[in-house]
């Protein structure tokens, strides 16, 4: 028996079995089943992919391959998802997550999933629709709030437009190589010595842009500040950690191996699309008042750093984005947790002002959202600074220094808003309007903890992390 697709079979069948609670049993089941389920069915295809670590395996007629860099992303999909069914556990009086919140969002991570091991465009394609479809539903699923329903419309259009350029260029690569498998592409293009041919430089801008879209990264971002602020806070924080790195897991598995040999062709254009993002991203952060935006316009540049790495075209940089993408997921999530926990207490719990006196309220909360930001700006010895040295590193290896210094300027502007949340949690006061403290709850305070210890963990293991990242980024390379 084949068992790659196990994890993805677990999920899908997850998925369907959260709904079942909503027919039967009395309310209290109704409500407590589905995302008992979620955790339960995430719990076990983590499990399942920790198990097929060292295989290589294909399945689906040769269009799904399971190897390290499947497993590893599938690892931070279903992390990232059990924390987000955790964030969602305790909600403000009124909100009742329904069955299909947790349905959605398993798909969300099989669609993941399927992209991180795509070894065929179709099944890439198939995957990133799986998970677009999913979450513009999750977007809009507070319907009694407008701007969730603004949110998902956005989204909506957005994705709409960048699944097309991006199907776009994948029937353009197929039309150019005649197959839609990703190592005959390669194969293709390194023996018929394609580097330059117009209709595959045309396939490549028109993916780099589809790809961008989901990304959220700069010129093609515009979309992220108001669907993160609209769309409910627990699935913000699960589209700005799993669905950046899913995007990224595309690039990967596109540039990083099936058109490696014409990577002169692409190399400049992700760059500038890198630096873009972290230009706009860090600037635009400066401006903002609110908490969840300024997360977006950091996710943004976030997505410039990672960008970094895919456009070095090297193992170096590989490793250097899966190393970033795990302690990215473990930031950002702390980072939004602390916002889950004000919005349940304050009206405008999503306002930098409303972190004013968390430090004395809720002082290990505070820290650990310090630890998170502060390693989002790249503060020494954080593993966010680690992973940023890395991908700096690798571009300046890949003659790309201008890129790297670019990255290393952005760092030094991030701090201008990453310090201003701090600032408030420690040095001011709180309002009489922002006064009011509640239990956190355990789901969260245990999503709070492990982010922070996730941070601390990857800064003091470092060394192992890059070797765990540079074996899955080896998977790229393998015949």
């Amino acid at each position: 028996m084949n068992i790659a697709a196990t994890p993805l079979i677990i999920l899908i069948a997850t998925a369907a079995l959260a709904l079942v609670p909503a027919l039967v049993g009395p309310v209290r089941f109704r409500r407590d089943a589905p995302p008992a389920l979620a955790l339960l069915g995430l719990a076990a295809a983590g499990v399942m992919s920790v198990l097929l670590w060292g295989d290589r395996r294909a399945t689906f007629y040769e269009a799904f391959r399971v190897d390290r860099l499947t497993v590893l992303l599938t690892l931070v999909f279903v992390v990232s998802g059990i924390l987000t069914v955790l964030l969602s556990l305790r909600e403000p009086a009124g909100v009742d997550r329904r069955p299909e919140y947790y349905c959605l969002l398993l798909c969300a991570v099989a669609g993941m999933t399927l992209v991180a091991g795509a070894a065929d465009l179709i099944g890439m394609f198939l995957g990133i629709e799986i998970l677009s479809v999913a979450l513009y539903v999750l977007c809009a699923l507070e319907v009694w709030r407008e701007r969730s329903l603004e949110s998902g419309l956005k989204y909506l259009i957005v994705g709409a437009v960048g699944s097309a350029l991006l199907l776009y260029g994948l029937t353009f690569l197929f039309g150019v190589t005649g197959t839609t498998s990703l190592a005959d592409i390669a194969l293709r293009v390194d023996a018929r010595d394609l580097g330059g041919e117009s209709l595959l430089l045309g396939a490549m801008v028109l993916i780099i842009a589809g790809l961008g879209f989901k990304a959220g990264a700069a010129p093609f971002h515009m979309w992220a500040p108001d669907v993160y602020e609209g769309a409910p806070t627990p699935i913000t924080t699960f589209m700005a950690t799993a669905v950046k790195a899913a995007a990224l897991a595309a690039f990967l598995r596109i540039f990083g191996a099936a058109l490696i040999d014409v990577i002169d062709d692409w190399k400049t254009p992700i760059a500038v699309i890198a630096a873009l993002a972290i230009v706009v991203g860090n600037v635009g952060g400066l401006m903002q008042s609110s908490f969840k935006r300024l997360l977006a316009y950091s996710s943004i540049a976030q997505a410039g750093y990672l960008l970094i790495g895919v456009a070095t075209g090297t193992l170096d940089g590989a490793t250097a984005v899966l190393f970033y993408i795990i302690a990215y997921t473990a930031m950002t999530v702390g980072a939004f947790a602390v916002m889950v926990i004000r919005e349940r207490e304050v009206e405008d719990g999503q306002s930098i002002a409303a972190l004013a006196g968390l430090g004395r309220s809720n002082p290990i909360v505070a820290a650990v959202a310090t630890i998170c930001l502060l390693s989002l700006a790249g503060f020494p010895p954080l593993a966010g600074f680690i992973g940023k040295f890395m991908l700096f590193g690798a571009a300046a290896d890949a003659d790309l220094v201008w890129l790297a210094v670019v990255g290393a300027v952005g760092s030094v502007i991030s701090l201008g808003y990453y310090l201003r949340p701090i600032y408030a949690m420690w040095a001011e006061d709180s309002r009489p309007e922002h006064a009011r403290s509640l239990d956190p709850g355990a789901p969260v305070l245990f999503v709070v903890l492990m982010s922070g210890l996730g941070v601390l963990a990857m800064t003091g293991g470092a060394h192992w992390v890059t070797e765990v990242c540079r074996a899955a980024a080896e998977s790229l390379i393998a015949p």
